[in-house]
C-alpha cells in the first residue's frame, strides 16, 4: 500500500497567521480614519495559477487576498487588494509516488483549491516527479556535501555556499546553483553585491576552472548576469572584469564548436551518418521545455530567465557526464559514430546555454560606450558574426540584437563589413521566425548607410520583395529598398523585380490623403531610371499618379511625375495631362507643388504640344511676367519659368507671342537683376538661342531689344558655358544683321587681343618726319580699329541657325559646357601685319 505525502501543516498555518495580521493592520488603518463608520469587514480569496516550486518539491498557488470594510447597509467603506502566494510542499515525494491520489490528497487539505482543477494538478505533481531525481534523505556524506537542490537557498547559509567554492566541482556546481537561486532574487542583488569575499571567491573560480565544467561556467556567469540587469551593480561587473572573462570563454566555446563540427563531419563521410540536427529525445532543450511538460502558461521568452528552473535545465539530460570540459566528442573510444552524434547534438545544447548567457551580460553592459568600445577593441564583431551559424533561434535573436546595437558605430560597421556579415545573415532571411527576420532587416538598414554594404545587398533584393507584402515587416523593408535606390548601378536591378509596380499600386491604393513619405522618395529615385520609370506608368497608372497629386496638391507625388517626364520614352503619356498640369502652376498657392508642375511641363519637349495656344488658354503669358517681375518670387521658381519659356519658344508661334508681349524685355531687366546667378544667366541665353532660331521673332530681338548688345557684353564673361552660347548667338545674329556683325567682328577681336591692344594704346609712338604719310605706323591703336573695317575671318566658325535649334534647353546647363569639347567655336586670332 502506497504512503502519500501530507501537506506540510505548518506553511498553511503560516500563511493563514500572515493574513490575519494583514486584516489586522487594515482595519486598524481604517479605523484611525473614521472609527465610527466600520461595521464589517469582507474577506475574498481569489486562487490563481498554479506553478511548481524552483528549488522545493513543492507547489505555488498564486492568488489574490481582497479585504473590504463596510458600512451600514453594507456600502464599501475602504477595499484593497493584495496578490499572495501559498507554498504547499510535498517533502516525501518520490518516483514511486502515486500523483492522482497525492492530487486528491492536496484537495481535500487546500480549500483554496477547487476540486475542479484536479486534472492541473495531478499534471503539475506529474512534473515535479518527473523534474529530477528525488532522494528519501540526507546525502550518504552528510555535513556540507548534502544536496544543496534538496533544500531552499538560505542568504543565511551563504558562507556555507562560500567555502564549498573551495572544494571539488561537484560541490561547486552545488554552491553556484543556490548562490544564482540567492541572486535571481533581486532584493539579494544589494547585499550580495557588497560581499567582496562572494564575489571574489566567485571570480577565482570562473577564471581558474571555467573550462573544466560547463555547468559551473553557465552558473558563475548566469549569477553575474543577474547583477548586469541593472545598471546600479554594473559596477561590480567592471570591477572584476568579468565582460573580458565572459568574451575568453565565448572565443573558446566557439572554436571548440568548429573543432567538433569538423570532427563529425569527417565522421559522416567515413560512417554515412545523418540528421545530425535531430533533436534529443532523452533530454531536456537548454532553450525551452516541452509545452506538454509545463504546467504554467506563459513560457520564458528570450532573456527572460527568472522562470527557468536552471538545475532541471543542466542536470536534467541523461548525459550528466557531458557537465564536464569535453575537449573532443570522441574521448570515449567505444562510442559508435551514431552516439559521437547525440553527444555532439547533447553538447551543442549545453554549450548554446553558456553562450546565451554570456552575449546576454556583454549586451546589458555594453550600455556605457566606453564599456562598448572595448568590447569593439577586443573584436566582439568577429564572436558575434561566428555564432550566427547556430541553429537556437533565442541565441540568434541575441546575437543580432546585439549586432544591430554596434552596428550604428562606424568602426563596428567597417568590421561588419569586412567579415562578410551580409553573406552569413543571408541564412536568416529564409527563417520562420517573426523575431528573427524582423531583427535580420533591421541590422541590414543599419548597414545600408554604406555604399559597399549595398553592393552585397544587391542578390538579396528578390527576397526584399516579397517581404513587402508583410505588413510586420514592411516599413523596414521600404526604407532598406530606398538606401539601396541611392546607387544608379543598383537602381537598373530593380526593373528586373516586381518591386516598381508593387510601390506604385500601394501608394495609389493607399486611403491617407498623404502617402507613406518613405514609399513615395523611394519612387522618386527609382523613377531616374528609364525602365522603372516605364514601369510607374503601365496599366493606365500615370493616370492614377497625375489625378491623386493634382487632387491632394501633393508635391512628393509630383516630384516622382517630373522624374518619370525626364525620360524621351515616357514624355509622350503626358499630352493628354498638359492642361491640368497648366491650370495647376496658374492656380495653386503651394509654391513647392508649383515648382514641380513647372518642372513636368518644362520637360515636355514635343512637337505636337501648341505652346502659344496653351499660354493664351490659362492666361500663362501674364503668370509669367508677374512672377518674373516680382521682387518676391524665389530664385528657384524664377529659373523653372524661365525653362519653361525656352521649352515653350520653340512653337515658333510661342515665340512670337513672346516677342508681341515684351517678353524679351522682362529677360533683359532680370538678366541685369541676375547676373551673378550663371544659371539663371545661362536660361536666359537658352530663350534667346531659341527666338534668333525663328524667322518670324529673329528680327524682333535683333531690331527692338536690347538683346544683342547684352550678349556682346557677355563674351567675358567667365563661365565657359555662357560664353559659348553667346557666340551661338552672335554667329545667328551676325548672319541676319550686316550692321551687327561687322561690329561683332570687332568686338570679338578686341575681346580675344585685349592684352595686345592694351599695350598698343600705352606704347604711343611718335610720327616720324621722314616716313611718307601713306605708311601705317608700326603698332595700330584703337582709334584705328573702330573706324576700320575688318576683313571677315578665315577658318572661322560657321553656325548655322538649323544647328542650333537641335540644342535643347537641358543640355544647355553648366556640365554640359564643362564636358563640351573646344570646336564648337574657334579663336579668333590675330594675324600678323
Amino acid at each position: 500500500m502506497l504512503i502519500y505525502t501530507i501537506v506540510n501543516v505548518s506553511c498553511v498555518l503560516t500563511c493563514l497567521i500572515l493574513i490575519s495580521g494583514y486584516i489586522i493592520y487594515l482595519i486598524i488603518k481604517f479605523v484611525r480614519m473614521d472609527p465610527e463608520d466600520a461595521k464589517f469587514l469582507r474577506t475574498d480569496r481569489r486562487p490563481g495559477t498554479l506553478d511548481v516550486h524552483p528549488i522545493l518539491n513543492a507547489i505555488v498557488l498564486n492568488y489574490e487576498l481582497e479585504v473590504q470594510i463596510l458600512g451600514q447597509n453594507e456600502s464599501i467603506l475602504y477595499g484593497e487588494k493584495q496578490n499572495l502566494k501559498k507554498i504547499i510542499e510535498l517533502p516525501m515525494l518520490s518516483t514511486r509516488s502515486d500523483c492522482n491520489a497525492l492530487a486528491k490528497e492536496v484537495l481535500s487539505h487546500c480549500d483554496l483549491i477547487h476540486p475542479s482543477r484536479h486534472v492541473e494538478l495531478e499534471q503539475t505533481i506529474f512534473y515535479l516527479k518527473k523534474r529530477k531525481v528525488h532522494t528519501s534523505g540526507k546525502d550518504s556524506e552528510g555535513g556540507k556535501n548534502c544536496a544543496i537542490d534538496q533544500e531552499k537557498a538560505n542568504i543565511n547559509n551563504l558562507t556555507e555556499y562560500i567555502e564549498l567554492l573551495y572544494e571539488g566541482i561537484p560541490e561547486k556546481v552545488k554552491a553556484s546553483m543556490a548562490i544564482l537561486v540567492l541572486a535571481r532574487e533581486p532584493d539579494n542583488l544589494e547585499s550580495l553585491s557588497k560581499n567582496e569575499t562572494l564575489l571574489s571567491a566567485l571570480t577565482r573560480v570562473l577564471r581558474e576552472d571555467w573550462k573544466k565544467s560547463i555547468v559551473l561556467c553557465t552558473n558563475l556567469i548566469f549569477i553575474f548576469f543577474c547583477f548586469s540587469t541593472y545598471s546600479c551593480f554594473h559596477n561590480v561587473i567592471l570591477q572584476y572584469k568579468i565582460g573580458s572573462l565572459c568574451m575568453n570563454v565565448i572565443g573558446y566555446e566557439l572554436q571548440r564548436y568548429e573543432d567538433w563540427k569538423l570532427q563529425l563531419e569527417s565522421g559522416v563521410k567515413e560512417g554515412g551518418i545523418s540528421n545530425l540536427k535531430r533533436s534529443c529525445s532523452n533530454s531536456i532543450s537548454m532553450s525551452e521545455i516541452p509545452r506538454s511538460r509545463i504546467p504554467e502558461k506563459v513560457r520564458p521568452k528570450s532573456g527572460n530567465f527568472s522562470d527557468v528552473n536552471m538545475k532541471s535545465v543542466m542536470d536534467g539530460s541523461v548525459y550528466d557526464d557531458l557537465s564536464q570540459s569535453i575537449e573532443n566528442i570522441d574521448d570515449k573510444k567505444q562510442l559508435t559514430e551514431a552516439e559521437k552524434a547525440k553527444r555532439y547534438r547533447t553538447l551543442i545544447k549545453k554549450q548554446e546555454q553558456l553562450l546565451r548567457v554570456s552575449f546576454f551580460l556583454l549586451l546589458n553592459i555594453a550600455e556605457d560606450e566606453n564599456v562598448e568600445e572595448k568590447m569593439a577593441k577586443k573584436n566582439i564583431v568577429d564572436l558575434l558574426i561566428r555564432s550566427l551559424d547556430r541553429e537556437n533561434e533565442e541565441l540568434l535573436i541575441l546575437v543580432l540584437t546585439f549586432l544591430k546595437k554596434l552596428s550604428i558605430m562606424q568602426v563596428n560597421k567597417d568590421d561588419m563589413i569586412e567579415c562578410q556579415i551580409i553573406d552569413k545573415v543571408h541564412r536568416m532571411l529564409q527563417s520562420n521566425n517573426v523575431d528573427v527576420l524582423h531583427l535580420t532587416l533591421k541590422l541590414l538598414f543599419n548597414l545600408s548607410f554604406e555604399e559597399d554594404a549595398r553592393i552585397q545587398m544587391v542578390p538579396l533584393l528578390p527576397k526584399f520583395v516579397t517581404l513587402l507584402s508583410d505588413d510586420r515587416h514592411q516599413d523596414v523593408v521600404i526604407k532598406l529598398l530606398y538606401h539601396l535606390s541611392y546607387d544608379e548601378e543598383v537602381k537598373a536591378q530593380f526593373s528586373f523585380t516586381d518591386c516598381v509596380s508593387l510601390i506604385v499600386d500601394m501608394l495609389l491604393l493607399s486611403a491617407d490623403i498623404q502617402v507613406d513619405e518613405v514609399m513615395v522618395a523611394l519612387c522618386i529615385n527609382l523613377a531616374t531610371n528609364s525602365n522603372n520609370a516605364q514601369q510607374m506608368i503601365d496599366d493606365s497608372r500615370l493616370h492614377g499618379l497625375m489625378t491623386r497629386a493634382v487632387a491632394n496638391e501633393d508635391c512628393f507625388l509630383m516630384k516622382m511625375l517630373h522624374n518619370i517626364s525626364e525620360h524621351n520614352t515616357t514624355r509622350s503619356s503626358y499630352i493628354e495631362f498638359v492642361g491640368d498640369l497648366a491650370k495647376a502652376a496658374t492656380e495653386s498657392k503651394k509654391e513647392s507643388f508649383v515648382l514641380e508642375c513647372i518642372g513636368v511641363l518644362s520637360n515636355l519637349h514635343l512637337s505636337d504640344l501648341d505652346w502659344a495656344e496653351i499660354f493664351k488658354h490659362f492666361n500663362m503669358m501674364s503668370w509669367v511676367k508677374d512672377i518674373l517681375i516680382s521682387n518676391s518670387a524665389e530664385p528657384d521658381i524664377i529659373l523653372n519659368v524661365i525653362i519653361l519659356l525656352g521649352t515653350a519658344a520653340h512653337d515658333e508661334g510661342c515665340s512670337v507671342l513672346f516677342c508681341k508681349s515684351e517678353m524679351i524685355s522682362c529677360l533683359i531687366d532680370l538678366l541685369k537683376t541676375y547676373q551673378e546667378d550663371d544659371e539663371i544667366v545661362l536660361q536666359i541665353m537658352y530663350v534667346f538661342m531659341i527666338a534668333l532660331s525663328h524667322q518670324q521673332s529673329i528680327d524682333y530681338v535683333i531690331s527692338d531689344s536690347e538683346a544683342p548688345a547684352y550678349l556682346i557684353d557677355l563674351l567675358q564673361d567667365n563661365n565657359k558655358a555662357i560664353r559659348k552660347t553667346c557666340n551661338i548667338c552672335l554667329d545667328m545674329i551676325s548672319e541676319r544683321s550686316s550692321v551687327w556683325g561687322e561690329r561683332i567682328k570687332i568686338e570679338r577681336f578686341r575681346n580675344h587681343n585685349a592684352q595686345w591692344l592694351q599695350m598698343v594704346d600705352s606704347h604711343q609712338l611718335e610720327p616720324d618726319l621722314e616716313e611718307e604719310d601713306s605708311e601705317l605706323p608700326p603698332y595700330l591703336n584703337t582709334d584705328f580699329l573702330s573706324v576700320s573695317v575688318m576683313p571677315p575671318l578665315k577658318g572661322g566658325p560657321d553656325v548655322t541657325v538649323q544647328e542650333s535649334e537641335i540644342i535643347s534647353n537641358k543640355e544647355l546647363d553648366y556640365n554640359y559646357f564643362e564636358r563640351a569639347d573646344n570646336n564648337g567655336l574657334q579663336d579668333f586670332e590675330m594675324e600678323s601685319m
